[in-house]
């Protein structure tokens, strides 16, 4: 083969030139391209964990609701007093039982304080009012002195008078109470139950609603 034809053959065989603005457009273009296939994925895992708290909470266990018939028997101790509650010793008078979440829930022992201040109305009622939460003693001790509660309050710790009367679980969470009132009546029979949405009823309303027991 001639000189001039191995000179032809190696410009021919040679890959065809470069062009810069063409690479760097592909490069932009694959970067975008990974960029997109990133934030895809993040939506995409953000999307199954909002899914599975939802389910969560959809899924968290509440104690089924009592509403009617003999009242479950308990037995605590109001944190202030150190006195035992019972339900053997509270028979004989109508009693107003009031679950709640407690001290994260300001507008519960507003709540307290309203019924307190119609201590009166209550009386000529009848209606012993006992307040539970599932707080520890030391915790809501303390908040009983800073709200300046005074009718009986239980400290539920354990849950399980909470769980007997189904009020575990029918607020906002699942580990403590909601908003329910339980009206248990001298012989000690569940005569009324409401549970609340709301974190606060205007004191007419709630006794308004709660029926009077001849």
């Amino acid at each position: 083969m001639s000189k001039k034809a191995r000179i032809q053959r190696s410009r021919t065989s040679q890959p065809p030139p470069r062009h810069p603005d063409r690479l760097r457009r592909g490069k932009i273009q694959w970067s975008g391209t990974r960029w997109g296939i990133a934030a895809a994925i993040a939506a995409a895992v953000v999307v199954v964990l909002a899914a599975a708290v939802s389910q969560s909470k959809r899924s968290a266990p509440t104690s089924a609701r009592v509403s009617s018939g003999l009242a479950p028997a308990f037995s605590e101790q109001d944190v202030l007093t150190g006195r035992p509650i019972t339900s053997a010793g509270l028979r004989g008078h109508d009693v107003l039982l009031f679950f709640s979440e407690g001290v994260m829930c300001q507008a519960c022992f507003e709540q307290i304080q309203s019924l307190q201040q119609r201590a009166a109305e209550l009386r000529s009622r009848h209606l012993t009012l006992v307040n539970i939460t599932t707080d520890s003693p030391e915790v809501l001790r303390q908040a009983v002195q800073e709200y300046r509660i005074k009718t009986p309050m239980i400290s539920d710790q354990s849950a399980q008078m909470s769980t007997a009367y189904g009020a575990l679980g029918q607020g906002m969470h699942p580990n403590t109470d909601g908003h329910t009132f339980v009206l248990l009546d001298r012989a000690g029979r569940i005569r009324w139950r409401r549970d609340y949405t709301t974190m606060y009823v205007p004191p007419n309303q709630l006794l308004a609603a709660i029926p009077r027991i001849g």
